[in-house]
């Protein structure tokens, strides 16, 4: 199943990422349960980005390994927002908006893999049209719908937290 250990390293580190941070999205935001679950989050998602960086089943350096950097690149900016920038006035709509959208990448990234994973698509794994297109398909799917939720739920959000806090 898997075709080497950093493989299943990668694996783990993802569903863990997936499962944490839909915690972190679903409970309340700006307590210490919050806080320490995105940093969870945070570490599961280096991790498995770090991972993908030495995975080569497909290209020893491809677009996969770019969407990785960028990822970790969209985890980052969003956890040091509010330690290094609390004091400006958008630090929290920055905040919100680089983890949720790396959380987006992280279920889109989750949706191509289930896609080329079906057992029809599985002789064109390494390249086919197909599997191109199932990728793109159902990334940008999974982008256009998370968009619309990140937007959707921005006002109540930021006038939940003016209430609590």
């Amino acid at each position: 199943m898997f075709s080497s250990n950093i493989g299943f390293v990668h694996t783990v580190c993802a569903v863990i990422a997936i499962l944490i941070g839909a915690l972190v999205i679903l409970l309340t935001k700006g307590t210490k349960q919050h806080k320490m679950l995105g940093y969870a989050y945070f570490a599961a998602m280096i991790s498995m980005n770090v991972t993908a960086l030495f995975t080569k089943s497909i290209y020893s350096f491809g677009p996969f390994h770019w969407m990785a950097i960028g990822s970790m690149t969209l985890v980052t900016a969003g956890i040091l927002v509010p330690v290094l920038f609390r004091r400006s006035q958008n630090w929290l709509k920055i905040h919100y908006d680089f983890m949720l959208w790396s959380y987006v990448g992280l279920i889109a990234a989750m949706f191509s893999e289930v896609a080329v994973r079906v057992p029809a698509v599985g002789t064109v794994i390494g390249g086919g049209s197909l599997f191109w297109s199932l990728v793109i398909s159902s990334s940008i799917a999974t982008f256009i719908i998370g968009g619309y939720m990140i937007n959707k739920n921005r006002s109540h959000t930021f006038s939940m937290n003016k209430k609590n806090g």
